[in-house]
């Protein structure tokens, strides 16, 4: 059997010395400092709680508490709940690189390697890529689409309202058209596919025609070079990458692979080009190791670990 991962041991121990009896509340915040320090802490803390919860389900509160106590045998015990079987939906709970509050309050969701088309009032439709999350707010005067998570593609219908797409660092205002945007951990891109469009942030404005995109982030609206490839792709279930780390690649399997996806920052440096199915996303995978010195660990369905070979 394969190694754990380092944040999985650590959260065994964690979890150990908190059942034990004797947690001081110098540890306590020390378990605090060590889930904070991390992304992949937050996410083993989940996986293992989750696995646990499956594992212990049908005992009663006492008895579980007495069995994950026994301190001779609790961190093997850990180890074999976690062996147990699938942790899919604790994977899930964890969506990388952070928890996924805004799918439980967002007007429209969509799920893990569910891409969706819904229709709005004003007849525009939205097609959301997997594990996306958005906001509507029609008013007499304006048309308003916040981008919550993950991708969307847009088919605006004309009328005298201006329809207006918010992301973290801006918004993208038009009367209709169709267009892309994507949000991500510290930028949103976004593609014109036709009409115009006005781009504000708060430190700029940016007008754009048919085919040009450009990227929003805290220092304002930059324009992007010609796309080589379609960035509308996942539409169709596609990832067009060229000349992309392979840690963006990752990025945007993520939402299409169940449980959790780490890539290390000597793999995720490497660079690709080429086209994947982001449906069958292990196939991808299989793919990304043939092209790249890659090695891929699993464990037990929850945790794909992506290193250089």
């Amino acid at each position: 059997m394969n190694e754990l991962p380092a944040a999985l041991e650590q959260a065994i121990e964690w979890h150990a010395r908190k059942a034990s009896g004797q947690f001081t509340e110098g540890e306590h915040r020390a378990f605090e400092r060590w889930l904070a320090a991390d992304q992949s802490h937050a996410a083993a803390w989940n996986v293992l709680r989750s696995r646990l919860d499956q594992t212990f389900s049908n005992l009663s509160g006492s008895r579980a508490r007495q069995v994950l106590s026994a301190g001779t045998s609790r961190r093997h015990l850990l180890r074999g709940a976690l062996a147990v079987g699938g942790c899919a939906l604790a994977a899930r709970l964890v969506t990388w690189p952070g928890m996924p509050l805004d799918r439980l309050t967002a007007d429209i969701t969509t799920a893990n390697a569910q891409r969706q088309t819904f229709v709005l009032a004003d007849g525009s439709s939205l097609t959301l890529n997997a594990e996306s999350a958005i906001d509507v707010n029609f008013t007499a005067s304006m048309r308003t689409v916040r981008l919550l998570r993950g991708s969307l593609m847009a088919h605006i219908e004309s009328q005298d309202r201006p329809f207006l797409l918010v992301c973290n660092d801006g918004s993208a205002q038009l009367v209709s058209g169709q267009c892309l945007l994507s949000q991500y951990q510290d930028h949103a891109q976004f593609w014109l596919k036709a009409g115009t469009a006005q781009l504000r942030s708060q430190r700029q404005t940016l007008a754009l025609t048919t085919g040009q995109g450009a990227r929003l982030d805290a220092l304002g609206v930059h324009a992007l070079p010609v796309s080589q490839t379609d960035p509308g792709a996942w539409v169709r279930g596609l990832l067009e990458v060229s000349d992309q780390s392979l840690g963006q690649v990752i990025d945007s399997l993520r939402p299409y692979q169940r449980g959790v996806l780490q890539v290390s920052d000597a793999a995720a440096s490497l660079r690709i080009s080429g086209v994947f199915s982001l449906d069958n996303s292990d196939q991808a995978l299989a793919a990304l190791k043939d092209i790249l010195p890659l090695r891929i660990d699993r464990y037990w369905g929850v945790w794909t670990r992506i290193d250089r070979a």
